[in-house]
C-alpha cells in the first residue's frame, strides 16, 4: 500500500491542532488541580505525555520535509502569494497558542508547587501525631512474650 506523505501545509495543521489540544488540556488539568482531583490529574497527565509525544514526531516529520524541499524565493514577489495571508495567519495563530501554553504551564506548575507544599504541612502534622497515636510496642511485647514465671 503506497501511502502519499503528507504536504507541509497539512503537518502545520496538525502541529496547530495539536496545540490547541495541548492547551484545552492544561485547562482541564488546571482546574483538577485546584480541586485535588487525583484521577482527573493522572488522566491530564497521561493526555499530555501523549501530545507531547505526537508532537514530537511531528516536528521530527517537519524538519525531514523541510529538509527535502527546497527553498522558494524570499524576493518581494513571494510575499504577495496567496499562500502568504494564510501562512501569516498560521503563525499568528501558532504565536498565540505557544504564549496560551506558557501561561498555563506557569499556573500549572504554581498549582503544583502550593499542592507540594500542602503536603510538606500534611506530612509533618502527621508525623509530629505518630508518637501520640503510634501503640507502645514495648507494651506489646511484654504482653505476648511470657515471663519466666508464668
Amino acid at each position: 500500500m503506497n501511502a502519499v506523505p503528507p504536504q507541509p501545509g497539512d503537518l502545520i495543521a496538525m502541529r496547530l491542532l495539536l496545540l490547541r489540544d495541548l492547551v484545552q488540556s492544561l485547562e482541564v488539568s488546571q482546574f483538577a488541580l485546584a480541586r485535588n482531583d487525583a484521577e482527573m490529574i493522572a488522566r491530564g497527565a497521561a493526555r499530555q505525555a501523549e501530545l507531547c509525544r505526537q508532537w514530537s514526531l511531528l516536528e521530527d516529520q517537519l524538519r525531514r520535509e523541510s529538509e527535502q524541499r527546497p527553498l522558494r524565493s524570499t524576493g518581494p514577489a513571494a510575499h504577495h502569494a496567496p499562500e502568504a495571508l494564510p501562512s501569516a495567519q498560521l503563525e499568528q495563530e501558532f504565536a498565540a497558542l505557544s504564549v496560551r501554553i506558557r501561561h498555563l504551564t506557569r499556573v500549572h506548575c504554581s498549582l503544583l508547587r502550593h499542592l507540594q507544599r500542602s503536603l510538606t504541612i500534611l506530612t509533618r502534622v502527621v508525623e509530629s501525631c505518630a508518637p501520640t497515636y503510634a501503640p507502645d510496642l514495648t507494651l506489646l511485647r511484654a504482653e505476648t512474650h511470657p515471663q519466666a514465671g508464668d
